[in-house]
């Protein structure tokens, strides 16, 4: 049963929703990380390797800057709610897994594959529903159990593959970020707009994470995300008002 009654939508939000899905703020993305990368020559990154008695080198730098315009793409898309977002998203996260174990680190066989299953499930339950959900039981049980399998698969890598005594620091500025991306991405098939304020959370991290490398390019894309993030967040919830108001 529809309301009566016809809401009418703020001028502000209505510019904030046409922000947030224009094509336009995706090529800025684009344009943005891939400007940044070749400023600072990240394209010069390479991967030396042997073969058949043979040496090699892979051009990581130019890899590893296409899978960036990968996420940025797929997070795009997800905020505009296009499925296909979510379906980049778990072919970038099987790239990204690769590029972090090529440059050392090994414990990305135990994380990446974590959000690798939780992109796809996302993209087989937005492929057949698409639903906006207010905050339940399982959104916070998505986000512990997320910090949870985190600090449990980093403190795995962490005494595995090193002979080295835990640095404690290090072991929580990295399985604390990856914790709250994990339970973000376990709340993304459920459509939950208040989980864009986890991801607000999560690039709030990356930046100061980032600022403490010098890695500015990281830093740059994560600022962008996290005003994409803000978009996201008004956007959704406004949506979800309106079908509310509509049942």
């Amino acid at each position: 049963m529809q309301s009566s009654t016809t809401e009418i939508t703020p001028p502000i939000i209505t510019k904030i929703k046409k922000i947030t899905n224009s094509q336009y703020l995706d090529v800025v993305g684009v344009i943005l990380v891939v400007s940044v990368s070749i400023y600072l020559e990240y394209y010069k990154t390479t991967y030396s390797f042997s073969f058949n008695n043979k040496n090699y080198i892979f051009f990581l730098g130019y890899f590893s800057i296409l899978n960036t315009c990968f996420s940025m793409m797929a997070t795009r898309l997800v905020t505009k709610k296009n499925n296909f977002g979510n379906l980049i998203g778990t072919l970038n996260t099987s790239l990204s897994g690769t590029i972090d174990y090529l440059l050392g680190n090994i414990g990305a066989i135990l994380t990446y594959p974590v959000s690798f299953f939780g992109n796809f499930i996302a993209y087989r339950i937005w492929k057949k529903k698409k639903k906006l959900n207010s905050i339940d039981f399982i959104f916070f049980r998505n986000i512990g159990l997320g910090l949870l399998l985190s600090l449990l698969l980093n403190y795995i890598a962490f005494t595995s593959f090193s002979n080295q005594a835990i640095d404690w620091k290090l072991f929580f500025a990295i399985a604390i970020p990856a914790g709250i991306s994990f339970g973000g991405t376990f709340n993304l098939g459920r459509m939950y707009p208040d989980n864009w304020i986890n991801w607000q959370v999560y690039n709030l991290f990356k930046i100061v994470q980032n600022l403490m490398l010098m890695n500015i390019a990281n830093t740059v894309k994560y600022v962008f995300y996290l005003i994409n993030a803000a978009l996201g967040l008004i956007t959704w919830k406004h949506d979800f008002k309106v079908t509310q108001k509509n049942i």
